[in-house]
């Protein structure tokens, strides 16, 4: 006998929704190579601000191009790289900091 999800769509419980789920990539003018979604960007905005976000792109846009542990990163969405206590938020925070 097997179990049958009653799951009205995958992911609905904390599983891995089916299909491309990054269909809307929002066009990043601060870098090409980052991807998110319109819905993450404002999200992002809305909890750091528009200032250290354009220094968080700019940063993450340099080590996807340059960087070859960065290199297995492009192509998919970066969101979870924004995290707060994350590299690329406490390098941004620097860059704000020196300026």
């Amino acid at each position: 006998m097997t179990k049958k999800s009653n799951f009205k769509k995958n992911g609905e419980k904390g599983g891995r929704p089916k299909g491309n789920t990054y269909k809307s990539v929002f066009n990043l003018p601060e870098a090409d190579t980052v991807i998110l979604t319109e819905t993450q960007y404002k999200k992002l905005v809305k909890r750091y601000g528009k200032e250290l976000i354009q220094y968080a792109l700019r940063i993450l846009e340099e080590w996807l191009n340059n960087s070859p542990k960065g290199y297995k990163h492009r192509g998919h969405n970066n969101y979870a790289h924004f995290r707060s206590d994350g590299w690329i938020i406490n390098e941004a925070r620097l860059s704000i900091q020196q300026t």
